[in-house]
């Protein structure tokens, strides 16, 4: 059986704080972001459970987008824990903030359709892997640095998030 050639682009990509943060906006911004760049949002699990030290939240997100044939994929594990509520004053506003650590590893995927393509004999593999690396450039190294910068991009917005509230006292 045939299926989809799955292209590991990045993995691992991670970031981690412990703090002040608000939630409900990071999931905003979360969600915003993928729908900026166009990928259809998929939730693969998501628990909560409250605990003595605070709510402990995991979150997986596998996000994807079509092009061309090809199938863009950013996974997004989102581990909070400890998080409690908390109160604070900003510009004379009282705000109801969060507090607890996060951590949130990003990898990145390119899924091929090679169904009925070049795989339907073994020399046929061995000629498109010889084309493929010595004489062309395949148009995958193209989706490959598309779905790269959209991780590279979404990590760098998460931290910068995040450590933007390190400043709320």
């Amino acid at each position: 059986m045939l299926r989809d050639e799955i292209q590991t682009i990045a993995q691992g990509m991670s970031s981690a704080y412990t703090g002040i943060f608000s939630f409900p906006e990071l999931m905003v911004m979360i969600d915003s972001f993928f729908k900026k760049k166009g990928y259809t949002k998929h939730v693969m699990s998501h628990k909560e459970e409250v605990t003595k030290t605070g709510k402990q939240v995991s979150l997986r997100l596998r996000p994807f987008k079509q092009v061309k044939g090809n199938k863009l994929e950013i996974q997004l594990w989102l581990e909070i824990s400890n998080m409690t509520d908390v109160k604070k004053k900003i510009d004379g506003f009282e705000v109801n903030l969060n507090k607890g650590q996060v951590s949130a590893v990003i990898d990145a995927f390119v899924l091929q359709d090679i169904r009925g393509k070049w795989d339907a004999r073994p020399e046929y593999v061995f000629i498109k892997t010889l084309f493929d690396k010595l004489l062309f450039s395949s148009p995958s190294k193209d989706f490959a640095g598309m779905v790269k910068s959209d991780a590279v991009e979404l990590k760098n917005e998460i931290h910068s998030f995040l450590n933007m509230n390190k400043f709320i006292t």
